[in-house]
């Protein structure tokens, strides 16, 4: 399903289910500074990066990360420069809190080819994201190979915040790293080969998505067992049951587009 998020609903989402976290931010990546602090993170996902009324709706909320999903928008680095930009601006313009925008986080459009470098590198060049979003990892190889990538991007928008070198690198390979990257396993070669997937050095977080419950219950265990943060979906109707599953990074809004009368306030 495409995850098209409407401006009124991310505002009553958030409203609803975020409560501001209470956390040093030392960090310049909220989102790290969440899950080293053990508590988990909220986020939103849009497809809709080129509307800037959703992106000052994004910026302005409480939302600890954003997903911007390349995969369903149109592929334009120019498109996803003004997204990164206009977060940090909204942000700081229209916030009637002191708080930092939510964490950017680019869902790569690259589908089972399988070389996404050039993609990574450029999403990270072009504005402030700090981690990337990938679909269709199937193995340990395909995951190398992108984290290679994140490791070795320039990042310019990253070292313009006048980050030292040893923290443009990627959580929790890197204990000081800024960057973050979440693997997806979607497919039955990646259910196949999810220990490895788990287990290679330097992906932050899983998520499951397309395969059955039963699997989707297997890798979260080995996400648990590895101390790797696992990542899903979520509702307000089971956002605790999920946290208390052992999720730590919970995407809402995604399926949130025609009635809101169920919604209840988290915590």
């Amino acid at each position: 399903m495409i995850r098209r998020l409407c401006p009124w609903t991310i505002a009553v989402v958030v409203a609803a289910l975020l409560a501001p976290h209470a956390v040093a931010q030392e960090r310049a990546n909220r989102l790290i500074s969440l899950l080293e602090a053990g508590e988990p993170a909220i986020g939103v996902w849009t497809a809709a990066t080129a509307a800037p009324r959703i992106t000052k709706v994004l910026a302005t909320s409480d939302a600890d990360y954003i997903v911007a999903d390349i995969e369903h928008e149109v592929y334009d680095f120019a498109v996803l420069r003004g997204f990164l930009l206009g977060v940090q601006d909204f942000s700081l313009r229209f916030r009637t809190e002191p708080r930092s925008a939510p964490v950017v986080l680019v869902k790569l459009a690259n589908r089972a080819t399988w070389d996404p470098r050039y993609e990574i590198a450029e999403s990270l060049k072009v504005g402030p994201a700090m981690g990337v979003w990938i679909p269709f990892v199937e193995s340990r190889a395909d995951l190398e190979r992108a984290i290679s990538a994140v490791r070795n991007a320039e990042t310019s928008a990253l070292a313009g915040l006048n980050l030292p070198r040893e923290r443009r690198d990627v959580w929790p390979l890197n204990p000081k790293g800024e960057l973050f990257v979440v693997a997806m396993i979607e497919t039955e070669n990646g259910v196949r080969n999810a220990q490895e997937i788990v287990e290679t050095p330097g992906v932050s977080a899983v998520e499951c998505v397309h395969i059955t419950d039963a699997d989707a219950a297997r890798i979260l265990k080995m996400c648990l067992d590895r101390k790797v943060v696992a990542a899903v979906d979520a509702t307000p109707a089971d956002v605790q049951a999920k946290i208390a599953a052992g999720y730590r990074m919970l995407s809402v809004c995604r399926k949130f587009t025609r009635s809101f009368d169920h919604m209840v306030p988290v915590g």
